[in-house]
């Protein structure tokens, strides 16, 4: 897949389920069970899959958790931005965060550390 983004993307595997959808003229999907896989993040977005087609152009809210309970989980919204085939029953999605908060970027930094860590493990 070519690279869309503009910062270093960390591999994560976060479990989401989007329920409404909406854009910013109040339009909007609402009562979806749209399960998604989260496979990464940056600084200026996710990257998910997703069984369900869903529209581009598009909002969500969602609640990032990426390590144990005692890392506070941030609260988000991303808009759809790029939707391509992945396979035959999936879809990959590109999502920009609309707002990033400090809670993103620390996030993030948590990644990118324990990602060092484990690297300085195998080596």
């Amino acid at each position: 897949m070519e690279e869309k983004r503009r910062s270093k993307r960390f591999p994560v595997h976060i479990q989401l389920c989007i329920s409404d959808l909406f854009k910013q003229d109040t339009t909007g999907i609402h009562d979806l069970d749209s399960p998604i896989e989260v496979i990464d993040i940056s600084r200026d977005g996710i990257g998910f899959i997703s069984k369900c087609i869903l529209p581009v152009g598009y909002y969500f809210n969602a609640k990032l958790d990426l390590y144990d309970s005692t890392s506070p989980a941030v609260f988000t919204v991303v808009k759809i931005v790029r939707c391509e085939s992945y396979d035959m029953y999936h879809y990959h999605y590109g999502c920009e965060f609309t707002h990033p908060a400090e809670d993103v970027y620390a996030l993030l930094e948590m990644c990118s550390d324990s990602m060092e860590q484990r690297r300085r493990a195998c080596i």
